[in-house]
């Protein structure tokens, strides 16, 4: 959602902070005037069997909250092996540029170290706001035009040349594949189940009939927190690209490390 999206650009403590006080004042507060304002004669066999269901509605919420966090962070791990694996076919093509034996290699490698600055610069800050870069494509496809206008004279240049293409495509489809992942979250249709849980567990919580006022509000309150809490972890890893958890383009920041120490490849 592009809610969260927003949220994310908060820091990641203030958000915390933020979540866990509002649920638990939320708790807190709809337990206040519930016990204050209806009433409800509650008898002991009663009061059993609203913490029995009580009990078997939480547990089976807190396996819904299970389910989508190890939903997202698979997603948030797939994520991450799909930048990297970007990051590595795109050191390969830096390579195969640097090393091929023709003089058109400066200017290949020129409109290539284009491309990786525009990545770094400008297409993660962008899709870390949910945004795409066109700029990076029209980059990215010069790269293209520039390899496909080469016209080796040697077998080995040719040889060369289709390792070139072999690990442009690599990386053409591991880009397609991170841009994809950027835009994934979770959909609405499962925000709405996951808040509803929370809003009926808390009723349930209200209903239990705790003699102290003050004890039942405290207790749930921290249900509350802790609701809060839950969902504070779903947020953060739900973009892998926004946040302070954030995947980064080490690949190509070890290029942009690589071109200034020629050196060292």
């Amino acid at each position: 959602m592009d809610l969260t999206l927003k949220m994310l650009q908060m820091p990641p403590i203030l958000l915390l902070a933020l979540l866990v006080i509002a649920s638990s004042l939320i708790g807190s507060i709809c337990t206040y005037f519930f016990k204050k304002y209806i009433k409800i004669k509650i008898l002991g066999s009663h009061n059993e069997v609203t913490g029995y269901v009580f009990g078997s509605v939480a547990g089976l919420y807190g396996l819904l909250l299970a389910f989508v966090i190890f939903l997202v962070w698979d997603q948030f791990n797939g994520a991450q092996q799909t930048a990297d694996m970007e990051g590595s076919v795109a050191k390969g093509l830096y390579r195969n540029i640097v090393y091929y034996p023709d003089s058109e290699s400066v200017k290949i490698k020129t409109i290539y170290m284009a491309y990786v600055k525009n990545v770094v610069d400008t297409e993660y800050p962008l899709i870390a706001q949910g945004k795409t870069s066109p700029e990076t494509i029209r980059h990215f496809d010069e790269v293209f035009k520039a390899i496909e206008h080469l016209n080796p004279s040697a077998d080995y240049k040719s040889r060369r040349v289709e390792e070139m293409f072999r690990n442009l495509n690599s990386l053409s489809t591991y880009r397609s594949l991170r841009l994809l992942d950027a835009g994934s979250d979770i959909p609405l249709i499962i925000w709405i189940p996951l808040l509803l849980g929370g809003f009926i567990t808390m009723m349930l919580a209200m209903i239990l009939n705790i003699e102290n006022r003050r004890l039942h509000v405290f207790i749930n309150g921290l249900l509350g927190a802790f609701i809060g809490m839950i969902l504070f972890l779903i947020i953060l890893i739900d973009h892998p690209f926004t946040g302070s958890m954030n995947i980064q383009p080490k690949g190509y920041l070890q290029i942009l490390s690589m071109d200034q120490r020629p050196d060292n490849l």
